[in-house]
């Protein structure tokens, strides 16, 4: 049996068509001014110096926020907002068995929030100014995921450290961890350079380029192929893990 398109049905398929490629057009949703990294500097009343930091991001269409005071205690923020360029959070933190509120606010103006801190402790509240802004630079510690197209990326870990334009690091990949090689940051582009154990007791060099993106960064690695000759091009990112 012969099946023929009438005038009726190909407007409902063009409608359709339509629709489809409508969808498939869609821009990505835009991040939030506010999603990345958030530095400061804090000098506590026993004098030590610390540098907090907090990490907003959006999970399930909702901004969340992390914030560390000191390596290892990473605390959820509570009640945060962000409104226009206007920024508050709570943090909850344990101190000699009691619970320390300290309220966040302040306003985003490009790479620096400016407001102030309010610590209620011992029945005691005490405010301070508050000035946090975004890492400068590449220092610091990423977790990089290269995509080889199969369900999952293979996730390493690269430390780096940065003085002008030099960097230097190691790179750590399934267990075993490396120096890095001519490394570099200039301009927004990074590049480096890792050796790995190659065929026959040879070594292979895998040559990373990439640019920093917000707290993004974002690439292609040059390497040997795992099976066959030659090399191929394959992409990188990394985000920050501090």
């Amino acid at each position: 049996m012969k099946f023929r398109l009438t005038h009726a049905i190909v407007p409902c398929l063009f409608a359709v068509v339509f629709t489809m490629n409508l969808t498939a057009a869609e821009p990505a949703k835009k991040k939030s001014p506010i999603e990345g990294f958030w530095m400061w500097s804090f000098t506590n009343v026993d004098g030590s110096y610390v540098t907090p930091r907090v990490r907003f991001r959006t999970k399930d269409d909702e901004l969340i926020g992390a914030t560390r005071f000191r390596s290892g205690s990473e605390t959820p923020v509570t009640n945060l907002t962000f409104q226009g360029s206007q920024v508050s959070f709570d943090v909850v933190r344990a101190h000699n068995g009691e619970e320390v509120l300290t309220h966040y606010a302040g306003k985003l103006s490009g790479d620096t929030i400016k407001g102030k801190v309010t610590a209620k402790a011992n029945g005691e509240e005490r405010s301070y100014d508050w000035i946090a802004r975004r890492p400068i630079g590449v220092e610091g510690t990423w977790r990089v995921s290269v995509d080889f197209g199969g369900d999952y990326p293979i996730e390493s870990r690269l430390t780096l450290k940065q003085d002008g334009e030099k960097i230097s690091g190691k790179y750590k990949g399934r267990g075993a961890e490396v120096n890095i090689h001519k490394g570099r940051f200039r301009d927004g582009k990074i590049y480096f350079e890792v050796e790995r154990a190659g065929r026959e007791d040879g070594k292979s060099t895998n040559r990373y380029h990439g640019k920093l993106v917000s707290d993004e960064l974002i690439g292609t690695v040059e390497m040997n192929r795992f099976r066959g000759e030659g090399r191929q091009t394959i992409d990188w990112d990394a985000v920050r893990a501090d």
